[in-house]
């Protein structure tokens, strides 16, 4: 659940022409991209369903259209949780894919095992969120099941950064040692973050949601770009 900016102003600076490169000598970075990309579209589309849209002919309708559309509250704030979330991811995915130089059969399967769970699977803890949030009997286990969701979300992404980027060295030649390590300090803790705040679930949903919500927006920040800078300020005051 970590976004990032693209690596290319901070990251040795790809261009069009490099990329295209990449992908003229494996193409099947292209393929990997493109379905990712629909998988994303997908997921964040489904999102709105989760909503209740009332109708005239709808059993409560009497209660007035001002009066159901705000008992949507909850409904719309998981909407805009898990859009941001997923947005966020899809964000982080195109970065991590940028510094991939080529891809593998294991690449390959790790990226569908994190599409299916990571992003796929958000519309369902979003509507079970937005149902049964502050209901006295069921919103601890709605906000942990939802928080459960997106830190294993937030693991296989990690774990799909650290083969490529480490195990199988995927990455481009252009992509330093720094950057590398920049993008790995960023992306760590956000499952574990996520991880810390299900478990505040169990006492309490409503600052556990609360959390999710600041998670989500705190990692909107160009958080490798602040890491790097940091590292460059460290190094020029021991120098």
């Amino acid at each position: 659940m970590q976004a990032t900016p693209s690596p290319r102003p901070d990251v040795g600076s790809h261009s069009g022409h490099h990329r295209s490169a990449q992908q003229t000598d494996d193409p099947s970075l292209a393929r990997i991209e493109a379905f990712s990309d629909g998988v994303f579209a997908f997921a964040i589309t489904l999102l709105v369903l989760t909503i209740r849209i009332p109708h005239p002919t709808d059993a409560d309708a009497n209660q007035g259209l001002l009066t159901l559309l705000t008992q949507q509250w909850r409904s719309c704030l998981a909407f805009v949780l898990s859009f941001m979330l997923v947005g966020i991811n899809w964000a982080n995915h195109r970065v991590m894919f940028a510094t991939f130089a080529r891809a593998d059969h294991t690449l390959v399967w790790l990226n569908l095992l994190y599409l299916m769970v990571g992003v796929a699977f958000i519309p369902v803890p979003t509507a079970v969120l937005g149902a049964w949030l502050g209901n006295p009997n069921n919103q601890v286990v709605a906000a942990v099941f939802y928080g459960g969701a997106a830190t294993v979300g937030g693991l296989l992404y990690n774990l799909l950064w650290w083969y490529g980027a480490y195990a199988a060295k995927l990455t481009s030649p252009a992509l330093s040692a720094r950057e590398r390590r920049a993008h790995t300090i960023a992306w760590v803790p956000a499952p574990l973050v996520v991880a810390i705040l299900t478990a505040v679930a169990f006492v309490n949903p409503e600052v556990a949601v609360a959390g999710y919500v600041a998670a989500v927006f705190a990692y909107v920040l160009p958080v490798p770009r602040l890491v790097a800078l940091r590292q460059r300020r460290r190094r020029a005051q021991s120098s």
